[in-house]
């Protein structure tokens, strides 16, 4: 099914049993639950898909799971974003092989290449698969900052159509929609700054405590968009409470506890992470109660 930036994508976890072995069923039931809700799309095997965590194979089997359950029904998006450029254009081909709209790239962490390096990468990714690009910037996990001087260079690759943009700054989200949004659409990629990148003209978002409230997300994205600004603060601000609940060390560890709060058990993370707090459960919950109250029509 082909990408498009326009609405809420969710991060994806990626269920595990308590053996530490992929849980297929589960995360049939999970991409079900999403596409009734109302998600425009997925996101498989990114951060809270613990995409580090995997094994290649692994990563490969969750892809296939992932785009047979979806049967094109949303646009899925595939995390590529090892480090090195050989692999993720590997993962890349598989992507689009299998059936996916697109792929997310990062640029290439740890080894900390020169710009010229880093649009090299996106480049060769660019060449090596037929499906659009969705580029990554979150300097916070890799330490490069995909500036707008490097924004401008990746607008002129044509397979690079869309950025999730976990910037903080909202003057530099401002700076950046103005000088590239008419080429690459910057989607945003914090659920607590979703509201306010929209009003800055973000088209939507890839989230991850839409893993839990895929339904709220639409519509908050919605009611902003239509105007309804007085209802879109009272969403934004219902939401941050379970943003600071969960966004926390160990990410996704917490998130995949909270998916039993809403009936969707999909086992731990694996090491070095560790599992949520007693504490960090019931400050979830009374988060996910003070969501459901809110009332957006």
């Amino acid at each position: 099914m082909k990408f498009t930036p326009n609405g809420i994508y969710t991060a994806i976890v990626t269920p595990l049993t308590e053996a530490d072995e992929i849980d297929e069923a589960t995360l049939r039931k999970l991409i079900d639950y999403q596409i009734v809700e109302g998600a425009a799309g997925l996101l498989v095997i990114g951060g809270s898909g613990e995409f580090v965590s995997l094994t290649p194979t692994e990563r490969q089997r969750v892809i296939d799971i992932a785009l047979d359950q979806t049967a094109r029904r949303v646009p899925v998006i595939i995390g590529a974003l090892a480090p090195g450029t050989r692999e993720v254009q590997e993962t890349a081909r598989y992507a689009a092989d299998a059936g996916a709209s697109a792929v997310l790239v990062l640029p290439s962490y740890y080894i900390k290449a020169s710009p010229t390096g880093i649009v090299e990468h996106f480049k060769r990714v660019a060449g090596a698969t037929s499906i659009p690009i969705v580029a990554y910037n979150n300097s916070g996990r890799t330490g490069i900052t995909l500036d707008i001087p490097l924004l401008e260079s990746l607008a002129a690759i044509p397979s690079i159509v869309a950025l999730k943009e976990c910037e903080r700054d909202l003057a530099i989200v401002s700076a950046k929609i103005r000088a590239v949004g008419e080429r690459i659409a910057i989607m945003s990629g914090d659920d607590d700054l979703g509201f306010p990148t929209f009003l800055l003209g973000s088209p939507g978002g890839i989230f991850m405590t839409s893993n839990l409230v895929p339904a709220f997300h639409r519509k908050l994205l919605e009611v902003t968009q239509r105007g309804n600004l007085t209802a879109a603060r009272q969403g934004h601000y219902a939401l941050l409470g379970l943003v600071d609940a969960l966004y926390t060390a160990n990410h996704p560890g917490p998130l995949k506890d909270a998916m039993a709060l809403i009936g969707h058990t999909v086992g731990p993370v694996r090491a070095p992470l560790q599992r949520a707090s007693a504490a960090t459960l019931e400050r979830a919950k009374k988060a996910l109660d003070e969501i459901a109250a809110v009332a957006f029509d």
